[in-house]
């Protein structure tokens, strides 16, 4: 009996213990949640059902937010959402679109300058035949009569070269008429304000004075004579330039331009990066690009300009660029002849004993003529050429000399085989014409290659900014995925708590119930 009550206490005990272990912390739990009403008796104001609410609000937007991204494909929908990766993506767009543009134009440009090329492969066959004619004619072994019918076909065949030059096009464009057109410049870039000038900038033409001293040697007698001669000018005063970064980027937006008092030269100087000068030139057009990264003081930049101009001559024509004596940081642009009529006790007939300058060159005798002012003269020589855009900024263009390929600009419209003497000087024009025409045909086949590579590395630009604003841009859809599932099981468990919690003001109803 003993051992049996003792086995009934022990089970006992262990029942109540283990009753204690469950039920306590329910009891505990129940309490503090007891607590917590006790501390919430207010009916004014439901303040748990405000916290439950401000978050379902939370949860509610989240999961919108979700679904808008899943929906649309996008990560970034409004510039709230991400205002700087916005930015970055609407900028990548635009280059995205200038690069497919680019791309098309650059296919056009490859039709182009085939369409050319196909041209003159022919007429390259036809100077082969002709060349092949008069090396026939060119033999002892012909009459005047066989001559006459080899001649026929000489005719013939320089009339259809005339008319594939003449018809050749693309789109309207003349192909193999080469610049056809009068001068078409345009000017773009300004100086900065802290260059100092005269009125010449405002007038457009060289409009100051500018005196040298000439010599003047007498041919029969050998003496030489000194002249003060005075000269169309103007001046740039760069002495404003410290050479600060700010200073050289103003100067590489723009630039200053001049021509020739008696032609349509164009000379433009063009500030850039880098320290070195080049030259681009096409036809009667000369842009120079003075680098000017290295360029610290106003005297340097007056040098370089110089320099860079063909050393202060460009294109060894009549426009001079020299120091100012008095000022090494201004800059005199002049040209090499006379604004004045000549001395008056000049010798009679001395006119051929002048190198330079000649006489009455002022822009009251040549008003179209002469001009000056600020920006780059960007449209390369004269009308006719073609200018590719090849690139989505401004800057990237490809400027295409298009051929003259008549038989009069073949030099070989005159043949005549009629006769043996007149067959044998025809192979040397023959020949002189296959030469040209083989380099203007390697010219529009390095044109056709730069064209190639231009799109393969548009193409690939265009894959890689593709790529790079769609890392911006775009929804990671199983990542959102992840997101919107956690949103949505967040969401419905704050509406069951916005539901609990509106049901804590009844516990004061249930107290004054049971009071």
């Amino acid at each position: 009996m003993i051992d049996k009550k003792e086995d009934w206490y022990s089970k006992n005990n262990s029942l109540a213990a283990l009753t204690v272990f469950w039920f306590f912390p329910i009891i505990i739990a129940k309490d503090r949640i007891i607590g917590k009403v006790l501390r919430s008796m207010y009916i004014q104001h439901n303040l748990p059902g405000l916290n439950a609410k401000r978050n379902l609000n939370t949860n509610r937007k989240n999961m919108s937010r979700s679904l808008e991204r899943l929906s649309s494909g996008y990560r970034i929908n409004r510039a709230g959402d991400d205002a700087a990766g916005l930015a970055i993506s609407e900028g990548m767009r635009a280059m995205i679109k200038g690069l497919d543009q680019a791309a098309r134009n650059t296919q056009d440009g490859i039709g182009l300058v085939r369409t050319a090329e196909g041209a003159m492969q022919e007429i390259h066959a036809m100077l082969g035949r002709i060349h092949e004619l008069s090396i026939q004619s060119a033999n002892g072994t012909y009459n005047d009569t066989s001559r006459e019918a080899i001649q026929e076909e000489v005719d013939a065949i320089l009339l259809e070269i005339d008319r594939i030059s003449e018809h050749t096009e693309f789109n309207g464009v003349q192909l193999l008429r080469g610049k056809q057109q009068g001068p078409t410049v345009t000017y773009e870039g300004t100086l900065p304000p802290w260059v100092g000038t005269d009125s010449s900038m405002q007038n457009g033409y060289l409009n100051e004075s500018y005196t040298t001293e000439e010599v003047f040697k007498d041919q029969a007698t050998g003496t030489e004579t000194k002249y003060q001669i005075d000269h169309a000018a103007t001046y740039l005063d760069f002495s404003a330039y410290t050479g600060t970064d700010a200073q050289k980027k103003e100067l590489k937006e723009g630039g200053f331009y001049m021509t020739c008092f008696t032609c349509n030269n164009h000379y433009s100087i063009k500030f850039t990066d880098g320290n070195t000068n080049s030259v681009d030139r096409s036809g009667s057009h000369y842009i120079y690009n003075i680098g000017i990264d290295n360029i610290g003081s106003a005297q340097d930049l007056v040098q370089a300009i110089i320099a860079g101009a063909d050393n202060g001559n460009p294109d060894n024509h009549y426009t001079k660029l020299v120091v100012d004596p008095t000022n090494p940081n201004k800059l005199i642009v002049y040209d090499d002849r006379s604004s004045a009529p000549p001395p008056q006790n000049l010798p009679t007939g001395s006119w051929p004993n002048w190198d330079w300058p000649q006489f009455n060159t002022n822009h009251n005798t040549y008003p179209n003529d002469g001009k000056f002012g600020e920006g780059v003269a960007v449209d390369p020589g004269t009308g006719g050429d073609i200018v590719f855009q090849i690139g989505p900024s401004k800057k990237e263009t490809l400027y295409v000399d298009l051929p003259y390929l008549s038989a009069a600009d073949l030099k070989i419209a005159g043949v005549d085989l009629t006769t043996q003497p007149g067959a044998s000087a025809a192979i040397d024009l023959l020949d002189n014409a296959i030469d040209h025409l083989s380099t203007e045909r390697g010219r529009m086949g390095a044109y056709e290659n730069r064209l190639e590579h231009t799109y393969n590395t548009l193409t690939c630009y265009n894959e890689n900014i593709t790529t790079a604003e769609s890392n911006i841009r775009d929804t990671d859809m199983a990542e959102e995925i992840t997101e919107m599932t956690k949103n949505n099981i967040i969401l419905q468990a704050s509406q069951f708590m916005l539901n609990q919690a509106n049901l804590v003001p009844e516990s004061v109803l249930n107290m004054i119930q049971q009071g």
